[in-house]
């Protein structure tokens, strides 16, 4: 097993569609957000095989070892995934909903939420994603209604 402080990704850069680098546009864009063991080792596999593996190469280059041109990524790698696999109708913003969501589901506190998803307050978090955080609240209500329709 890895050591914990492998299974985590540091946030510090970012890349624009114009391959302008710079730092996140808020200061909480600056995060750590923990990867499973499984990513980890997927990433390290994907590396090895990639003809730029040294410590500051980046893990997804282009064949000259720069940034990848987010419409040649989009165009030549994304959408062809998506019609692929018949999930049609996303873009690649989607793919950050998908995540939070998912962290949500997985019982993630609204806290965790917001620092991984780099939001620069949980009113933040809460105004886009409150909803999907399950409540007790919900299921109280539920049953009242239920019970209301059904007796």
């Amino acid at each position: 097993m890895e050591p914990l402080a492998h299974l985590v990704c540091y946030i510090k850069r970012r890349v624009d569609a114009y391959r302008q680098e710079g730092s996140p546009k808020t200061a909480a864009g600056v995060r750590t957000v923990p990867l499973s063991a499984l990513v980890v080792k997927m990433l390290k596999e994907w590396r090895l095989k990639s003809d730029f593996s040294d410590v500051d190469d980046l893990v997804f280059a282009n064949r000259q070892g720069k940034y990848i041109c987010h419409d040649n990524l989009v165009k030549r790698q994304f959408k062809p995934i998506t019609i692929r696999t018949g999930v049609l109708g996303i873009n690649w913003h989607s793919l950050r909903h998908f995540a939070i969501s998912t962290w949500i589901d997985a019982g993630l506190e609204p806290k965790a939420v917001q620092t991984f998803a780099g939001h620069f307050s949980l009113q933040v978090t809460m105004d886009r994603y409150g909803h999907l955080f399950p409540s007790d609240d919900h299921q109280q209500a539920m049953d009242k209604i239920a019970e209301g329709l059904f007796q």
